[in-house]
C-alpha cells in the first residue's frame, strides 16, 4: 500500500514537472518568434521570418503562410507580431504533443515516452568544431527553428505521416472514405506551406502501393490511394509558375555534391554527425527487421510490423539522394533549400529510431529477467509475459540478444547510442538556448 502510493506521489510529480517545463518551452518560443519578427528594428534574433513576412506584405509569395501574414496584417503592430509567434508555438507544441502519441502507442511507456519525446524535440546534429565551425550551418538538423515555413510543415508532415501509416496498415482489409479525404486534403495543406515535403513522401508512398497491390490489397484501393496526390499536384503547379516561371530565372538542375558542399567543409563528417543515432539504431536492428518483414510476407500477414520503421528509412534516402543530385539556380541558388526535405527526414528517423531504442532498452531488460529466473513456476510465468508482450512490441530482439553472453554485448551498444542521444539532444538544447538569447543560427 504504501509503495504504491509512494510511487502514485512520483507519477504527480513527474507530470507536475513535465507540464511546468512544456509550458515554459513554449513560453519561451512565443518570446523567441515574437523577437526575430522584429530583427530588422534590432539587429538580433537572426532568422528567415522576417523575409518571409516581408515577401508576404510585398504581395509576392509560394506558401499559404504568405496569405496568413497578409490577413494577420490588419492587426496593429504588437497583435500582427505576437499573432504570428503564437502560430508558430501552436505548431511546435503540437508537434511535440502528436510526436509523444505516437511514441507511446509504439509500446513506450508513459514517462519514458515523455522524456524521448522532449529529447525528439531538440535533437541537433552532434557538433564537433574540428569536423565544422558552425553548429548548425553545413550540418543537417531535424530541430529548426529560425524558418517559419518548416515548422508548420513540420506538424502537418507528421500527422501526414501518421495517418497514411494508419490507412496502409489497415486497406488490405478495408478503407475507410473520410480517412482518404482527410489526407488528401491534409497532404495538399502540407504542399501549400512548403513542397519539400511531398518531393522526399510521394516517390516512397508509390512504391509502397506497388508493393502493396503485389502483396494483394484490391487495385481500387490502391488508385483510391494514389489519387489523394491529385489537389497536392495542382498545388505544385502553382508554386512552379511562381518560383520557376520564365521570368523568375530560377530553375532545377542536377548537379551532383553541389548543396553539401555549399557550407560543409567535411560534408560527409557532417552527415554522419547529423544522423549518429538513427544510423546506430539500424545497424542494431537491422537483422531483426529483415527477419521480421520476410517472415510477415511469407505468412501473408495483413500489417507489417516495420512499416514505419522501413518508410522512415526510404523517405531518409529519397531525401538524402535529393540533397546530394539536385540544385536550384538562379537568385535561390545559395538557400540549400532541398535541405528542407530531407532535415524533415531527419525527424522522422528520429523519432522512430527513439521508440527503437526505448525497445531495445525493453528487450535486453526482459533478456535478463529471463537469465535470472530460477524456477520453472518463474520461466513460465516470464514466458506468459513475453507472450503478452510481443503482441505489442514493435520489434524483436536484436541478434546481439541471441545467444549465451550477448547481454554485456548489447548493454554496452545501446549505453554507446544513448550516449549519442544525449549529446544530439545536449547540442539542440544548446543551441536554442543561444537563440532565445538573441544569438544568430550561424552561432559557433
Amino acid at each position: 500500500m504504501k509503495k504504491d502510493k509512494n510511487t502514485k506521489i512520483i507519477n504527480l510529480v513527474f507530470v507536475i514537472l513535465a507540464a511546468l517545463g512544456f509550458t515554459f518551452y513554449c513560453f519561451e518560443l512565443v518570446s523567441l518568434h515574437y523577437n526575430q519578427t522584429l530583427y530588422v528594428e534590432t539587429g538580433t534574433y537572426e532568422s528567415d521570418l522576417f523575409a518571409h513576412i516581408q515577401m508576404a506584405l510585398d504581395g509576392w509569395g509560394y506558401s499559404i503562410m504568405a496569405i496568413v501574414f497578409r490577413i494577420l496584417s490588419i492587426l496593429p503592430p504588437f497583435g500582427f507580431h505576437f499573432a504570428i509567434a503564437a502560430i508558430l508555438c501552436a505548431c511546435e507544441a503540437a508537434t511535440i504533443a502528436v510526436t509523444f502519441v505516437f511514441v507511446r502507442k509504439n509500446n513506450v511507456e508513459t514517462k519514458a515516452a515523455i522524456v524521448l519525446t522532449a529529447m525528439s524535440g531538440f535533437v541537433m546534429p552532434m557538433y564537433i568544431r574540428a569536423v565544422q565551425p558552425y553548429r548548425y550551418i553545413g550540418y543537417q538538423s531535424a530541430s529548426i527553428w529560425h524558418n517559419s515555413t518548416y515548422i508548420v510543415m513540420k506538424l502537418l508532415a507528421l500527422l501526414c505521416v501518421i495517418l497514411y501509416l494508419l490507412i496502409s496498415q489497415n486497406y488490405m482489409q478495408q478503407i475507410k472514405i473520410w480517412q482518404v479525404i482527410v489526407f488528401s486534403i491534409l497532404l495538399a495543406l502540407t504542399t501549400s506551406v512548403k513542397t519539400n515535403f511531398i518531393l522526399v513522401f510521394a516517390p516512397v508512398a508509390l512504391v509502397f502501393l506497388i508493393f502493396d497491390w503485389i502483396r494483394g490489397v484490391p487495385l481500387k484501393r490502391i488508385l483510391i490511394c494514389a489519387a489523394t496526390v491529385i489537389p497536392s499536384i495542382l498545388v505544385i503547379l502553382f508554386q512552379e509558375i511562381v518560383l520557376f516561371g520564365k521570368s523568375t530565372g530560377n530553375g532545377i538542375i542536377v548537379d551532383p555534391l553541389y548543396s553539401v558542399y555549399l557550407r560543409a567543409e567535411k560534408p560527409y563528417l557532417t552527415m554522419i554527425l547529423s544522423a549518429a543515432f538513427p544510423v546506430s539504431v539500424l545497424f542494431y536492428n537491422f537483422i531483426p527487421v529483415i527477419k521480421d518483414t520476410i517472415k510477415e510476407l511469407k505468412e501473408k500477414k495483413e500489417k507489417l510490423t516495420h512499416r514505419h520503421f522501413i518508410l522512415a528509412w526510404a523517405m531518409w534516402f529519397v531525401g538524402f539522394a535529393e540533397l546530394i543530385l539536385l540544385r536550384e539556380v538562379g537568385e535561390r541558388e545559395l538557400d540549400d533549400n532541398f535541405a528542407w526535405g530531407y532535415d524533415f527526414c531527419l525527424f522522422v528517423l528520429f523519432v522512430v529510431s527513439i521508440v527503437y531504442f526505448a525497445n531495445n532498452i525493453k528487450a535486453i531488460i526482459y533478456k535478463i529477467m529471463q537469465d535470472n529466473a530460477s524456477s520453472k513456476s518463474v520461466k513460465k510465468k516470464n514466458k506468459k509475459d513475453k507472450s503478452e508482450d510481443d503482441e505489442m512490441s514493435i520489434i524483436s530482439d536484436s541478434f546481439l540478444l541471441e545467444g549465451k553472453g550477448s547481454v554485456p554485448v548489447a548493454i554496452a551498444y545501446q549505453s554507446i547510442i544513448g550516449l549519442m542521444l544525449l549529446y544530439h539532444t545536449y547540442c539542440g538544447v544548446y543551441f536554442f538556448v543561444k537563440l532565445t538569447q538573441g544569438m544568430t543560427f550561424f552561432m559557433q
